[in-house]
C-alpha cells in the first residue's frame, strides 16, 4: 500500500540553492576602505559601551527587586516577580 502511495505522488520539486555573499568578508572591506576621514572604530571601545550598558541594566533590575512582592498578591504576578529577579544564568 505505501508503494502504491508513492508512485501515485507528484515528482518532487527540483532544490534550488542560492549562494549568498560573505557577509562579514564584505563588512571587513567595507569598513577597511573607508576614506570619508572619519576614525575607525575603536573594538575595545565598543567593548567597553557594550560592558557599561549591560552593567547599567543590571543596576536598573536589582533596584527593581530590592523590594519583594507583597504577600496578598496573585500566584501569577509573584512567579513573574520570581523570573525576573530571582533567576541567575551562570
Amino acid at each position: 500500500m505505501l508503494s502504491a502511495a508513492a508512485s501515485a505522488a507528484e515528482p518532487a520539486e527540483p532544490l534550488n540553492v542560492t549562494r549568498l555573499p560573505d557577509a562579514e568578508k564584505l563588512l571587513l572591506t567595507s569598513a577597511a576602505s573607508d576614506k570619508t576621514g572619519e576614525p575607525q572604530a575603536d573594538p575595545d571601545q565598543f567593548s567597553r559601551a557594550v560592558s557599561e550598558a549591560v552593567r547599567v541594566q543590571q543596576q536598573s533590575m536589582r533596584a527593581q527587586c530590592r523590594s519583594a512582592p507583597a504577600a496578598n498578591i496573585s500566584v501569577a504576578v509573584r512567579w513573574a516577580w520570581e523570573a525576573h529577579c530571582r533567576y541567575q544564568r551562570y
